[in-house]
C-alpha cells in the first residue's frame, strides 16, 4: 500500500492558529457586547449558557471525534463512510443532550443563573448542530484537510459576534442566547457543505484505505476507542466549567459575570497552544502507526520533542502579554465594574499556562494509543477539583473560585508528566527546554506560511479557469 503523503505539519498548525485567533478575537468581542449590554448579571447568565453547548457536547460525543480522527489519519477507515456515520451519531446523541439539559433545568434551577426554561431550550437546541460541524472537524483534520478543520470553529465565532450583539440589543440575554444557538445551526451548513465537496471531488489516500471492511464495524470501534478518551473529555469538563456553575448556585449573577470575564481572558493563553495539538494527535496516531523502524521512530521522538518546546516558548510569551492585558485593558475594555476580574484573572494564569502545556503532552499520549492514561489523569483530579469548589466558593466566592481551578489546573500537569513518561518512555524535564533549533523554527514558518498563501491563490485561480 502507498503511504500518503502528508501535508506539513507547520502549515497545519499555522491554519489552525489562525482560526484559533479568530475565534479568540470575536469571541472576545462578543464577551466585549454582551458586558457592556447587559452588565455583570447578564455577563454571568450569558456565560452559563455557552457552558451548557460546551458540557452538553462533552457529554454526547462518547469520544467518536477521537476515535474517527484515530482510524481515519492511521487509514483504517474511509473519510466519507466516517462523516456519515458522525452525522448519525450527531443527530441521535445531540437532540438527547439538548432534551436532558433542558430536563437538569427545570429541575434543578440554581445553577443555571435565572436563565429560563426557554432560554435553556434555545441554547440546548444548537446541540446536534454543534456535534455536526465539530465531528466534520475532526475528519477534516485527519484527512489534512485544515482548511475544513480551521474554518467552522472561527465561523461560528463572527456568525455570533455579530448575531449576539444584534439580539442582545433587542432582546436582552435570551436574545444573546439565541444568536449564539443560530451561530451554531449556520455553522453546521456551511460545515457539511464544505465536507461533502471535499470528500467528493478531492479524494485522498484516506479515502481508499484497503482495510475498510464495513461501516458498523468501524464506528463500533471508534466508540471503543474513544470512549476512554471520552470519560476523560466529560471529567474534564467537569474540572473546567463546573465553576461556574457552582459559583452561580453560591454566589450573584455579578460574581458569575466577573468571574467570566476573567476566565475568557486568561483562556486566551490556549489559543495558540491548542492550534499545534489539534494537528499534533492525529500525526502522531499516523507516525504511531508506522514506528516500527528506526526512521520511524526518530520521526516521532523529534514531532514530540519539538512540539513541546515550542509550546513552552508560546505559553511563556502570552503569560507576560495576558498580565499586562488584565492589568491595563480590562477596565477600558469592559468598563469599571468588571474590575474585580483583574484579580481574579491574574490567580488563573498560573494554572491555564499549565493547562496550555498539559495539552501538548495528552495529545502525544493519546496519539501513541494510551487513551487510558488520560481517564486516569481525569479520575484522580476531578474529585479533588469538586472538592475545592464546595470548599472554597462557599467561602471566597468568586476568588474560591479561582484558586480551586488554579490547583486544578497545576494538579493535571503534574499528572500528565507522569503518564508522559510512561507512554514515551522519556521525561518530560529535558523536552520542556527550547533550543535554537526551535527559534529557527520561527524565521522559516514565515516564507512556509507565504508560500501555502500563493499556492492557495494559485489553486483557485486554476480552478475558475
Amino acid at each position: 500500500m502507498t503511504e500518503p503523503q502528508h501535508r506539513p505539519l507547520a502549515g497545519g498548525a499555522a491554519m489552525s492558529a489562525a482560526g484559533r485567533v479568530t475565534t479568540a478575537v470575536t469571541g472576545a468581542a462578543t464577551t466585549i457586547f454582551v458586558a457592556r449590554l447587559l452588565g455583570p448579571g447578564g455577563a454571568g447568565g450569558y456565560a452559563i449558557a455557552q457552558s451548557l453547548i460546551l458540557v452538553g457536547m462533552v457529554a454526547t460525543t462518547l469520544g467518536v471525534e477521537h476515535g474517527i480522527a484515530y482510524y481515519v489519519s492511521s487509514g483504517r477507515w474511509r473519510a466519507r463512510s466516517a462523516y456519515r456515520s458522525a452525522q448519525r451519531v450527531a443527530l441521535v446523541s445531540g437532540v438527547a443532550g439538548a432534551a436532558l439539559g433542558v430536563v437538569l433545568r427545570v429541575l434543578f434551577p440554581a445553577p443555571f443563573d435565572g436563565l429560563t426554561i426557554a432560554t435553556t431550550a434555545v441554547a440546548c437546541g444548537a446541540l446536534p448542530f454543534t456535534l455536526s460541524w465539530f465531528y466534520g472537524t475532526s475528519i477534516a483534520v485527519a484527512t489534512d484537510r485544515y482548511e475544513a478543520f480551521a474554518l467552522p470553529p472561527a465561523l461560528q465565532s463572527a456568525l455570533a459576534m455579530a448575531l449576539v450583539a444584534v439580539l442582545a440589543a433587542l432582546e436582552g440575554l435570551p436574545g444573546a442566547v439565541a444568536g449564539f444557538a443560530l451561530a451554531h445551526v449556520l455553522t453546521a451548513a456551511v460545515s457539511q457543505a464544505m465536507m461533502r465537496r471535499g470528500l467528493t471531488h478531492h479524494p485522498k489516500p484516506h479515502d481508499e484505505a484497503p482495510r475498510d471492511t464495513g461501516e458498523p464495524g468501524h464506528l463500533r470501534r471508534a466508540i471503543r476507542f474513544g470512549i476512554k478518551g471520552y470519560a476523560a473529555n466529560a471529567l474534564q469538563i467537569v474540572n473546567y466549567r463546573a465553576d461556574l456553575f457552582v459559583l452561580a448556585a453560591f454566589a450573584t449573577a455579578a460574581d458569575v459575570g466577573h468571574y467570566a470575564v476573567a476566565v475568557a481572558v486568561t483562556q486566551v493563553l490556549w489559543l495558540l497552544p491548542g492550534a499545534l495539538n489539534d494537528v499534533l494527535f492525529p500525526r502522531i496516531a499516523a507516525l504511531s502507526a508506522r514506528a516500527g523502524t528506526a526512521s520511524g521512530e526518530e520521526a516521532r521522538a523529534l514531532v514530540e520533542t519539538k512540539s513541546l518546546r515550542h509550546v513552552v516558548l508560546i505559553v511563556g510569551v502570552s503569560m507576560l502579554v495576558l498580565a499586562a492585558a488584565l492589568v491595563l485593558l480590562v477596565v477600558p475594555v469592559y468598563g469599571p465594574d468588571f474590575r474585580p476580574a483583574i484579580g481574579l484573572g491574574l490567580i488563573l494564569l498560573p494554572g491555564v499556562a499549565a493547562i496550555g502545556l498539559s495539552g501538548t503532552l495528552t495529545a502525544t499520549i493519546v496519539g501513541r494509543g494510551h487513551p487510558g492514561y488520560s481517564l486516569a489523569i481525569t479520575l484522580i483530579t476531578t474529585p479533588l477539583t469538586l472538592a475545592l469548589y464546595l470548599l472554597l466558593i462557599p467561602a471566597l466566592d468568586a476568588t474560591g473560585a479561582a484558586l480551586a481551578s488554579t490547583a486544578s489546573y497545576l494538579a493535571t500537569f503534574l499528572l500528565a508528566a507522569v503518564f508522559y513518561h510512561r507512554a514515551t518512555g522519556t521525561s518530560v524535564l529535558p523536552r520542556l527546554v527550547p533550543t535554537r533549533s526551535e527559534l529557527a523554527d520561527y524565521r522559516a514558518l514565515a516564507p512556509a506560511v507565504v508560500a501555502w498563501g500563493r499556492g492557495l491563490r494559485g489553486r483557485r485561480g486554476a480552478a475558475s479557469t
